[in-house]
């Protein structure tokens, strides 16, 4: 996960964004996405090679990220493109809790992509079958969970509030808390090192895929009292459909939290280059919807809606060609 960002990689990205762009000039842009073997990392880079496909002199390089850190990176310049989450761009833009400071730099190319969706599994033979035992009475388990800073934490977080306590409370209660990205999450579950795994992926999830192969797993239902207390935050009621995971213990759907993603930027993309990749990806929606299976419902009337943060003008001006926005 890239928490810091040298001066130096700061520096090239802000020539990058201030040239002037002359025809046949090529551009070489990072782009933060999530963590590496989940699906944001595979999804930017198939959209990478689509944009490269429709307008050769644009070179995008995936590198790892997450949804907690990607507007501040984005908006510093630290990458010129990055994977958003709606609830954390808008609390990122207007300065809520957890960004210390509004970042108003940042932008929106497409949002309404790729719905991601909260997993909380466990052994298939597990005792365990609801958040209210687990966390409100404070059953002890190992779970295997996202890096420190990551969405799927700050989201974990939050539905540990709902419940009045907090992962170093947990740990005083005699819980364990493995971190890291989502293969070493399903490496852990196959070792039987952990119990449980809490993740955030678009459907089908290959972490979580990966996990069931040599243990069998079932699903935990995001409970009512978790599932109210995230809405505030802009985070929906999801459903997982049963035969989602072939291996899974699940005999029914199961009820969960979900938020889709955005592609971001920062203001000072000059309109022109945000303007080219908007129009490459869109132009060529149906090799996005090939991409993941998350991305099939996505149409270009999506991208305007559900971004947390204004749309750059680049994108503004590719919608109202397209008879979207007005």
């Amino acid at each position: 996960m890239r928490r810091f960002v040298t001066l130096a990689v700061v520096w090239v990205c802000a020539v990058v964004l201030a040239a002037p762009l002359q025809a046949g000039d090529q551009i070489t842009l990072s782009w933060v996405a999530g963590g590496a073997g989940g699906g944001w990392y595979s999804m930017a880079g198939g959209i990478a090679t689509i944009i490269k496909e429709a307008d050769p002199d644009i070179v995008i390089k995936v590198i790892p990220g997450g949804g907690l850190q990607n507007p501040a990176v984005v908006a510093s310049k630290g990458a010129e493109m990055g994977w958003g989450l709606p609830f954390l761009n808008a609390a990122a833009y207007q300065g809520m809790a957890p960004f210390e400071k509004p970042l108003t730099d940042l932008r929106a190319l497409a949002g309404g992509m790729s719905m991601n969706y909260f997993h909380f599994y466990v052994d298939a033979e597990s005792p365990f079958t609801s958040m209210d035992e687990i966390f409100g009475q404070k059953k002890k388990m190992r779970i295997a969970i996202s890096q420190a800073g990551s969405s799927d934490t700050w989201v974990l977080e939050r539905v540990l509030e709902a419940y009045k306590t907090s992962i170093p409370e947990l740990e005083k209660a005699g819980f364990m808390f493995a971190r890291g990205n989502y293969a070493f999450q399903a490496n852990q579950f196959k070792d039987m090192n952990v119990d449980a795994v809490f993740t955030f992926l678009a459907l089908p999830g290959a972490a979580v895929t990966e996990a069931s192969v040599g243990r069998k797993l079932k699903l935990i239902d995001f409970s009512e009292t978790a599932l109210k207390y995230l809405a505030p935050f802009g985070i929906t009621k999801g459903i997982i459909p049963k035969g989602t995971y072939d291996k899974a213990a699940n005999t029914k759907d199961v009820v969960t939290a979900a938020s889709g993603s955005v592609i971001t930027v920062s203001k000072d993309m000059p309109e022109p280059l945000a303007y080219r990749l908007t129009k490459a990806f869109n132009d060529s929606v149906d090799k996005v919807h090939k991409i993941h299976a998350s991305l099939e419902p996505y149409q270009i009337k999506d991208g305007p809606t559900g971004c947390g943060t204004p749309l750059h003008p680049g994108a503004i001006k590719y919608y109202k060609e397209k008879g979207i926005l007005k």
